[in-house]
C-alpha cells in the first residue's frame, strides 16, 4: 500500500511521474528535440519535512464491498478526491465525461453493448448519480469489470492533462513503491526513451545484460505485439510482469539493422542510486538516478567530500533522466548557505517555502549540472536551486517542466491515484517551473544516434567548461 504523503511527481509518470527505466524507474516526459523524448510516466516525491512522512493507520477496507457493482465505490472515491484536493477547482461534468469515454472504450473491447453517455451536470451529487445509474448495469453485464473501473478513473485523470495527476494499476503502483524505496523493482533492467522505444541503458548484471541486450537497440515487438508506435510508458506495461516469468523482445540493432529475438527472465533489479567516478584526474562526476525515499543528501555529501579528499577541484552533477522522487531539501542545502531552497504554490494560491538548514558543504567547487528533457520534478527543483543560487552552470536540454507535489493514495484494490496539490516556483526568482522547466545555460543536444554510438556531447561540454 502506498502511504498517504504529499509527494512530488516526474511525469505521467510521469511517472508515472516519469518518469521508462523498466525494472527500475519510470522516467519523466520531455518535449525538447532532438533529445530522445519519452512519453509521460510517473515518478513521485514527497513534500517538505513539515509533512508527516509515514502512513496514517486506517481501517482495512472490505474488498468485496469496494468491488461491488463494478467497483463504483472506488470510482466515487477517485471522483471525490479530484474535486476536493486538486490544486484548481474542477467541474464534475468534465471528470465524468472523461471517465465515461475511456470506460466505454474498455467495455467495447469485451463486446459489451455500451449505452450513450449520460448528460452530466455540474451538480456534484446529481452528476455522479447519473454516472452510477448508467455504469452499474454495464459493469454487472461483463464477467470482469476491472478494466472498466480502471478506465473510468484513468479517464478522469487524463482530462486534466496534468503530469502530476494520474492513475496507477496495481503493477505500476507496486513498481513505484519499490522504486521510491530504493529496493529495486521487478523487470529486466533497461531504460527506454523515444518512439519506437530505444534502449538507452542496460543495467550491469541485469537479465537484459545477461540476455545480450545492448544500448542502442530498438524494441520493435514485445511478446509478438508491435511497438512501432509506442513510447516507453506503453512498452513498460508490456515488458513488466511477475518475477520469474519471461518476456520475449524483438530488437533491431542500430549498428547493422538486424532484427532478432531475445528472451529475458524478469527479476528484481537493484542498482546504486548514486554513481561516481573521476574524469581527467581532476573532475569528480556524480550521477543521481532518483530522489529515493531514504534521501540523497547523505550519500551525495559523502561522494563530494570523498572527491575533496582525492584532490578533486571541480564537480559534474548529472541528473539527466532523473524523474524525481521524494523531496530532499537537505540535498539542496548542501550548496546553499541561507535562503529558501524550495518554494511552492498550493490550492487557493497559498505560498509555502523551505529554508536552507545551515548544513552547507565546507567547500563548494566549480560545478556543472547536466540536465535533459527527462529530468523531472524534484530533480528540476534541485537543478533550479543550483542554477538560481549560481552554484552550478547547467548544460544540456530544457528540463521536463513537470514540477509539483502529488498526493498518492491506494484505493484498497492495489491500484492508486496521484492528485496534484502544489506546484513549484524558483526558490530565488519565484518564477513558475511547472510547465516550463529549467532552461540550460548552455544548450547541447544528445541524440538517439549519439546514445546508440556511445557518444555524450553533453558530458564532453561539461568537461570542456571545467577544464583549464
Amino acid at each position: 500500500m502506498i502511504p498517504t504523503t504529499r509527494s512530488r511527481l516526474t511525469t505521467r509518470g510521469a511517472l508515472v511521474g516519469g518518469f521508462a527505466l523498466l525494472a527500475l524507474l519510470l522516467a519523466a516526459c520531455g518535449v525538447a528535440t532532438p533529445e530522445p523524448t519519452p512519453t509521460i510516466v510517473p515518478s513521485a516525491t514527497a513534500a517538505p519535512s513539515s509533512t508527516p512522512s509515514g502512513p496514517t493507520a486506517t481501517p482495512t477496507p472490505d474488498l468485496q464491498v469496494l468491488l461491488k457493482d463494478g467497483g463504483i465505490a472506488i470510482i466515487q472515491a477517485a471522483y471525490a478526491r479530484l474535486l476536493d484536493e486538486y490544486i484548481d477547482p474542477l467541474e464534475p461534468s468534465r471528470l465524468l465525461d472523461g471517465a465515461w469515454v475511456v470506460m466505454a472504450q474498455e467495455a467495447a473491447t469485451f463486446g459489451a453493448s455500451v449505452p450513450a453517455s449520460p448528460i452530466f451536470s455540474d451538480d456534484r451529487a446529481a452528476a455522479f448519480a447519473a454516472f452510477r445509474d448508467a455504469y452499474v448495469p454495464l459493469a454487472n453485464s461483463v464477467a470482469d469489470p476491472t478494466k472498466l473501473r480502471f478506465g473510468a478513473i484513468r479517464g478522469m485523470t487524463e482530462t486534466l492533462q496534468d503530469c502530476h495527476t494520474f492513475f496507477l494499476n496495481p503493477v505500476a503502483s507496486d513498481t513505484l513503491v519499490d522504486a521510491r524505496s530504493g529496493a529495486g523493482v521487478v523487470g529486466i533492467g533497461i531504460e527506454l526513451a523515444g518512439i519506437p522505444p530505444l534502449i538507452t541503458e542496460v543495467i550491469v548484471g541485469s537479465p537484459a545484460a545477461v540476455a545480450g541486450i545492448a544500448v542502442g537497440d530498438r524494441v520493435t515487438a514485445v511478446n509478438g505485439a508491435d511497438t512501432s508506435s509506442l513510447g516507453p510508458a506503453s512498452a513498460f506495461d508490456l515488458i513488466n510482469g511477475d518475477e520469474g516469468t519471461s518476456v520475449t523482445l524483438e530488437l533491431t540493432r542500430s549498428s547493422d539493422g538486424t532484427r532478432f529475438d531475445v528472451t529475458a527472465e524478469r527479476a528484481r533489479v537493484r542498482i546504486p542510486n548514486i554513481d561516481t567516478r573521476i574524469i581527467d584526474g581532476s573532475i569528480g562526476y556524480v550521477r543521481i538516478r532518483n530522489f529515493v525515499d531514504s534521501g540523497v543528501s547523505a550519500p551525495l555529501k559523502d561522494a563530494l567530500l570523498a572527491f575533496d579528499a582525492q584532490g578533486i577541484t571541480s564537480w559534474i552533477i548529472d541528473v539527466r533522466g532523473n524523474p524525481g522522487g521524494r523531496l530532499d531539501s537537505e540535498a539542496i542545502s548542501l550548496f546553499v548557505r541561507e535562503g529558501a531552497v524550495v518554494r511552492d504554490r498550493g490550492r487557493g494560491g497559498l505560498l509555502e517555502e523551505v529554508q536552507a538548514d545551515g548544513k552547507v558543504l565546507p567547500v563548494i567547487r566549480p560545478a556543472v549540472l547536466l540536465a535533459n528533457n527527462r529530468t523531472g520534478s524534484v530533480a528540476e527543483v534541485f537543478a533550479a536551486a543550483l542554477q538560481e543560487y549560481a552554484v552550478a552552470y547547467v548544460i544540456g536540454a530544457n528540463t521536463n517542466g513537470c514540477v509539483g507535489f502529488t498526493d498518492i493514495r491506494d484505493f484498497g484494490d492495489g491500484s492508486s491515484m496521484a492528485v496534484t496539490t502544489h506546484v513549484n516556483l524558483g526558490p530565488v526568482s519565484g518564477a513558475e517551473l511547472n510547465g516550463i522547466g529549467v532552461a540550460p545555460d548552455l544548450r547541447i543536444s544528445r541524440t538517439e544516434s549519439d546514445i546508440a554510438n556511445a557518444l555524450d556531447p553533453q558530458l564532453d561540454a561539461a568537461v570542456a567548461h571545467l577544464s583549464p
